[in-house]
């Protein structure tokens, strides 16, 4: 009998311990969204944007070449980033020329101060780092409808730029 009652006034205190909502919300406050916020940076960066122009320093010191690629960078309103290109200029990395469609996907975090962006988590076709060099912060500039984004070694020098039309 001593065990049933046991048992009884256990089952009885886990009853009243279950849990309930709170009483009032959290305030967290109201989100920025003013000019130069996150919240204003990952709207002008959301959408789909097309490759007009690109150019890459073929090893670290040796002045950047424009490469001919075609592509497209999808951003969207989860910070997921998708970027389909293809290539076939000699001047690409080998690595981008292994693949007839390269396709990566990961995500990317904003600094909206420095204006940089940095791609997590890239998966692709091809080895990322062969081609993307995820590990690198990249600066983005907005005008309007077009995005260009320069990749950088950590000494601050420019290896890489490439330049996105919004797509309509």
């Amino acid at each position: 009998m001593t065990r049933a009652r046991l048992a009884l006034a256990v089952a009885l205190t886990m009853a009243a311990c279950t849990a309930s909502p709170r009483q009032r919300p959290l305030d967290l406050g109201d989100v920025e969204t003013g000019p130069g916020s996150l919240e204003a940076v990952r709207r002008q960066l959301r959408g789909t944007w097309d490759l007009v122009a690109l150019e890459s320093s073929p090893e670290p010191g040796v002045p950047r070449v424009p490469i001919k690629a075609t592509g497209v960078l999808v951003y969207d309103e989860y910070a997921n980033l998708t970027i389909d290109a293809h290539t076939d200029d000699p001047a690409a990395p080998p690595a981008a020329l292994e693949a007839r469609l390269l396709r990566f996907t990961g995500r990317a975090t904003i600094d909206p101060v420095r204006h940089e962006l940095q791609l997590m988590d890239m998966k692709g076709n091809v080895n990322p780092a062969e081609v993307l060099a995820p590990e690198r912060r990249r600066r983005f500039e907005i005008d309007v409808d077009t995005l260009k984004l320069s990749s950088f070694e950590e000494d601050g020098q420019v290896t890489a730029v490439s330049t996105w039309q919004r797509r309509k």
